[in-house]
């Protein structure tokens, strides 16, 4: 056994990390009484906790009770303090995606109207400020009433997946190492990849419909695209993205050279980097952590946050499959350079 009985231990409840102490160690066969779990599980008891919290975990689930991992266990807390911020500026970019996807969506999202522009002119939106006041106010309301009664959703990332975050944090904000561009599988690829990965499944469950896997993945793509730039990357991987940006005007990353130098030919913007072309699982789990609070900013009803959810459990569960092989195995160490220009 990896951990001993009375041994003090780090164990995930949750998203976060606790210690605790190891009361009972057995190696499950998968009987009726263990519910068909096998393998070493170990009985705990939380650090300063009721004796009613104690559980028995798997061995995935602790860690050794060393500096390295209390700075994952550090890390983790720091991460969660900041999620009310991320979520903010995650729903910020989800409102700048239904922007962009036509008056439609803008209506869904939100049912804004501007004033002023067609034709009433500047006088005639003053003089109808006075009865809008009113009804903005009952609004605000409203849409207040509706936030706090939206469904919530809730996603279980795979305890592998959360030391791969913390991983990916630790390498950058601690070490000045980056992920090397562009990634191979990119995002794009991922979500070609599932795509193909989730209809395999079809005659084994009802209801897998093309269709609906296509609308999640492209909603996914959207907010990758949107969201990177403001709310995905660590300050010392802007730099890292501005540079990509300036390149990609002149070679468009990925193959759209050619496009990029006949919109040039014609005086047109060359073609825009999209994020999802470039980067890979290390920035797309980091939208999973996000996505919560994206959603929240919705007007999504009960029935389509559950068939989301299912959908975000399963990409997660394809994602830890796969970890060894859509997860970069080597950071580049940033040069001297780069490091000055971050100003960190």
């Amino acid at each position: 056994m990896l951990y001993a009985v009375d041994e003090k231990v780090l164990c995930f409840h949750g998203p976060l990390i606790y210690q605790a102490k190891v009361l009972k160690a057995e190696k499950w066969t998968g009987d009726e009484n263990t519910q068909g779990a096998t393998g070493p599980h170990f009985f705990v008891h939380y650090d300063g906790w009721k004796k009613s919290w104690d559980e028995w975990v798997p061995e995935s689930r602790l860690l050794k009770l060393n500096e390295e991992n209390k700075g994952k266990q550090k890390a983790l807390i720091e991460a969660r303090k900041s999620k009310a911020a991320a979520a903010a500026a995650a729903a910020a970019a989800a409102a700048a995606a239904a922007n962009d996807a036509g008056p439609s969506s803008r209506a869904a999202a939100g049912g804004r109207r501007s004033g002023g522009a067609d034709g009433d002119g500047e006088g005639a939106a003053r003089s109808k400020k006075e009865s809008r006041g009113t009804k903005r106010g009952r609004d605000t309301v409203e849409n207040e009433d509706e936030y706090v009664k939206r469904p919530e959703i809730k996603l279980v990332i795979p305890d592998a997946l959360k030391l791969q975050l913390v991983d990916d944090w630790e390498n950058i904000t601690k070490k000045g190492q980056l992920v090397p561009l562009p990634r191979k599988p990119t995002v794009g690829d991922l979500l070609d990849e599932y795509k193909e990965y989730y209809m395999q499944g079809r005659k084994e469950k009802a209801g897998r419909l093309p269709a609906v896997v296509d609308e999640v993945l492209s909603g996914l793509k959207l907010y990758f695209d949107k969201s990177l730039g403001n709310n995905l990357l660590y300050r010392f991987e802007r730099a890292q993205y501005v540079e990509l940006r300036k390149r990609h005007a002149s070679t468009a990353v990925n193959g759209k050279a050619a496009a990029a130098a006949a919109a040039s030919a014609a005086n047109e913007s060359p073609v825009e980097l999209e994020p999802s072309e470039c980067y890979g699982a290390e920035h797309l789990l980091r939208l999973f952590v996000n996505l919560p609070g994206i959603i929240a900013h919705t007007t999504m009803d009960a029935d389509s946050v559950s068939l989301l959810r299912e959908h975000l459990s399963e990409f997660l569960g394809f994602m830890a499959k796969n970890q060894k092989r859509i997860f970069v195995q080597e950071y580049d160490h940033a040069s001297p350079a780069y490091a000055r220009s971050t100003h960190i």
